[in-house]
């Protein structure tokens, strides 16, 4: 079979295809269903995928996929050709990568790097991902090129909408997504250091470990509830309508700005009943954890980059914009520690996204944020007399590799090292090791020797990475990959009892309300439900459902879209979700793998859908170039 390659009229160009690319096709798609299993957890004898029809049925459906991308390939040649087969390569060597070490993490509990199946497999795996992105990124190329005109159509009439009109259409949504909440659970989920945080302001004893200003904010909000009400269920519950109400108005922000840009019926409309109805949302928008108020502010960051991007001149074009832009990054970076980073990161990309004749406003709008915020924190610490001893959660990947060298491979230490490793880590302490979770460890962190003498803690750790560095590396992965693994079950906290039960199978969420708030339901069936996502391995167990709950899975979804956004030469869109990126690397680093520390993945899901949906195609090598 040939195949003529068409121009962008229509008209033939004079070049086929030869039989060489059905050879290349079948090699491709033959190889990568072989080497598929690596991918994979393997059951029994290993025999669950490749001694079964499944195999067949992969094969059957890959082929045609991968034989137009081939033929694609082939016909075509240019820098933009290339450039886009080299980025759908990359993302795929990431994708596969990320599978073939996060199954072997999985199911064995470490990653031994001799293993010469995976180094094998990862070229073939590759190459066949990359082929099946290629068409895909085709489809959607082809159908955003049909539905422009009619987009565009639909944005001017949208922009001839009433005043009063849009506004009513504001109100209601922003009603609906908030009174849909308020009717789960009573008074909450008061859990994720809730009880620590309200602590400090019970007890007027505050420390920088939690961010101080939303420590403030929750206690406050508690007490003052329960002076006014005569309970602490009503005081939590008023710290649960703050903020639920935060969060409906930046839903309703996300869906007002779908429908001003012209978003497709259907979009807005799942947009809409995602937020109002959406396991994880509803979750969250009733925790307590300061990931949710710190994700909503990084969503308004997002929504507003996404408009600096896209309309400069009429984001700049009045001071409120800019201001809010710096209110934004000011609360986002107050409540959660790494949001300062993010925020520091962030003042360049703004500039540059402004453009040469704003970027000095764009600039001092995020320097004016990063005062304010050293300034509040400093304020804070000083007027609250907080303690700012802590230096755990800075070193929780150090800790737990030397936690997990010593549990493992004890001989590596020397007498002396011995005697430094338990001066900053209790013998009892380093009993309590988990692969999964550094908590245990970290919390018996001896602070008061590293502010000593924190040089000969790096020196320890040094000196034992050169003689283990496996178990280094494995240390880290273990807290991390449920990030980027879209297969992973986040069980961190396996085996932990908390106050009203003890982690079992599953830890995707802290269903809990900790004292002195007792959480009552009124829908019994959707408690329960909640107890059975959070606990079990229920939503996980149902296919393609279970990749919608999966932090791992989101984030190759992001960057999927980053790298389709990145092909069209919308280099502005993308810097639009840094912010998500960001924050991303930062967890990387932290003690375990928790949906709420990438909340946002959640959150702006709709507004990644909205511009990878629209906006102008290159077809040409000149858009690229």
């Amino acid at each position: 079979m040939r195949m003529t390659e068409k121009n962008n009229n229509g008209l033939p160009t004079g070049k086929k295809s030869g039989p060489a690319s059905l050879w290349l096709t079948f090699a491709i798609t033959f190889c990568g269903v072989v080497f598929l299993p690596q991918m994979l957890l393997a059951e029994g004898r290993g025999l669950g995928f490749s001694n079964s029809f499944l195999s067949v049925a992969v094969f059957l459906l890959a082929f045609p996929a991968i034989r137009h991308t081939v033929e694609q390939m082939l016909l075509k040649t240019g820098a933009v050709t290339k450039v886009r087969g080299v980025l759908s390569l990359l993302l795929s060597f990431g994708f596969v990568l990320a599978c073939t070490f996060g199954s072997r993490l999985e199911a064995d509990g470490y990653l031994l790097l001799t293993d010469w199946r995976l180094w094998l497999s990862l070229p073939f795996l590759t190459l066949f991902f990359a082929a099946l992105m290629e068409r895909l990124y085709g489809l959607l190329e082809e159908r955003m090129a049909g539905d422009g005109a009619k987009a565009a159509g639909g944005a001017r009439a949208e922009e001839q909408e009433g005043a009063a009109a849009r506004k009513a259409g504001f109100l209601s949504r922003w009603e609906g997504l908030s009174v849909g909440k308020r009717r789960l659970v009573w008074p909450g989920f008061f859990v994720y250091d809730a009880q620590e945080e309200f602590n400090q302001v019970a007890q007027r004893r505050f420390t920088t470990h939690h961010p101080l200003l939303h420590v403030l904010l929750l206690g406050g909000i508690i007490s003052t509830g329960n002076k006014l009400f005569g309970s602490y269920n009503a005081g939590i519950a008023c710290y649960m309508i703050f903020q639920m109400t935060v969060l409906a108005l930046c839903f309703t922000w996300v869906t007002d700005f779908l429908r001003k840009k012209g978003a497709p019926v259907w979009l807005r409309a799942a947009g809409t009943l995602y937020f109002a109805f959406f396991p994880v949302i509803q979750m969250y928008v009733l925790c307590s954890a300061k990931d949710t108020l710190y994700s909503a502010a990084m969503l308004a960051v997002i929504l507003l980059l996404v408009q600096m991007a896209e309309e400069r001149e009429a984001f700049f074009s009045t001071k409120k914009n800019v201001a809010a832009l710096a209110g934004c990054l000011c609360f986002m970076a107050l409540m959660r520690h790494n949001g300062l980073y993010i925020l520091i990161l962030l003042i360049p990309v703004m500039a540059v996204l402004a453009g040469r004749k704003r970027w000095l406003r764009a600039a001092l709008a995020g320097l004016c944020a990063l005062l304010l915020v050293l300034g509040a924190n400093a304020g804070l610490k000083t007027v609250f007399h907080a303690e700012d001893s802590e230096n755990q959660e800075m070193l929780t990947v150090p800790i737990q590799q030397l936690a997990r060298t010593w549990t493992l491979s004890p001989e590596v230490f020397t007498e002396e090292e011995k005697e430094i490793l338990f001066s900053f880590l209790p013998r009892e302490a380093l009993e309590r090791y988990t692969p999964k979770l550094s908590d245990n460890v970290k919390i018996s962190f001896n602070n008061a020797a590293y502010a000593g003498d924190a040089a000969s803690f790096w020196q320890l750790w040094l000196s034992i990475g050169v003689k283990a560095p496996a178990s280094y590396l494995n240390a880290w992965l273990l807290t991390s990959y449920g990030f980027w693994y879209p297969d992973a079950v986040l069980d961190g906290y396996q085996g932990n009892t908390v106050f009203t039960f003890t982690y079992g199978e599953s830890s995707y969420f802290g269903y809990e309300t900790e004292l002195p708030g007792q959480r009552h339901s009124f829908i019994p069936w959707l408690d329960s439900l909640f107890e059975k996502m959070s606990l079990e391995l229920f939503q996980q167990r149902i296919p393609v459902v279970s990749m919608l709950f999966s932090p791992g899975f989101l984030f190759w979804v992001y960057a999927a879209g980053i790298v389709f956004l990145v092909r069209c030469g919308r280099f502005r869109q993308v810097a639009a979700f840094l912010p998500a990126g960001l924050n991303w690397l930062t967890v990387l680093l932290g003690p375990t793998s928790l949906v709420r520390y990438v909340l946002i993945f959640w959150f702006a899901l709709p507004v990644l859908a909205l511009v990878v949906s629209r906006g102008k195609l290159c077809y040409t090598e000149e858009a690229l170039i």
